[in-house]
């Protein structure tokens, strides 16, 4: 999907959505919303709505033959109140209150974003790109924090489990047609909420996939090994 300056756009994780203003450094993309603020976003949390640039130019402006609605009622003789069609102060106060607490959630996710690519340690946890293994060698990949990651100052449990998943889903989708390769990510035991969500994606994107328990004598019931199917 190419996104260009100009094109309407809404977000995938969040309600809203704008108009692409421009792009910025490590992948962001700026949308301007429809009270003027610039949210920058990446790319993957984007869609372009189609034939939007269109609908804008066809939705109903003035005209002679369509008088513009937003008039103001004059008050009659029987004391009837002025009625305007416009955004009142505390309307317009608690729209700008929203729009603060969404640029500060987003700031929060681009902070968290950056401290991972920070700590991120720059060894691969799996096989290299280029040197892919035999196929009945069964690949190990270790997705323990401490293993992804130099530190884990100031990142959030769920800032971490994104993370790991990121390197199970690269991982996945590395391997997706070398048919009956056979691949074991280590979770660890824990609360087995990084187990949990790989099995939730395997359920869901990865269907043709088989999954089973590793070698309990090795890994305990800490990792889970998968066939490609």
């Amino acid at each position: 999907m190419t996104i260009n300056i100009g094109d309407t756009v809404r977000f995938l994780r969040e309600v809203g959505g704008g108009t692409v203003t421009g792009f910025r450094k490590g992948g962001f993309i700026l949308v301007e919303d429809k009270d003027g603020f610039e949210i920058p976003m990446l790319e993957s949390d984007l869609v372009v709505i189609p034939n939007e640039k269109a609908k804008t130019q066809t939705t109903s402006q003035p005209t002679k033959s369509q008088p513009d609605t937003r008039t103001t009622t004059l008050p009659s003789q029987s004391g009837i109140s002025i009625q305007k069609d416009v955004m009142s102060l505390e309307e317009r106060v608690e729209k700008l209150e929203q729009m603060v607490q969404k640029l500060s959630r987003r700031l929060e996710e681009l902070e968290a974003a950056n401290a991972l690519r920070a700590h991120a340690k720059t060894t691969p946890t799996g096989p290299a790109q280029n040197s892919k293994p035999a196929k009945d060698e069964i690949l190990e990949i270790d997705l323990h924090a401490h293993a992804l990651l130099d530190s884990t100052d100031s990142l959030s449990a769920s800032d971490i489990k994104d993370y790991q998943m990121k390197i199970f889903r690269q991982t996945m989708d590395q391997y997706r047609k070398d048919k009956g390769r056979r691949i074991v990510f280590i979770h660890g035991n824990g609360d087995g909420v990084l187990r949990k969500a790989i099995l939730t994606e395997l359920k869901y994107s990865y269907k043709t996939c088989r999954h089973q328990d590793a070698s309990f004598q090795q890994y305990g019931f800490g990792a889970t090994m998968v066939t490609i199917g």
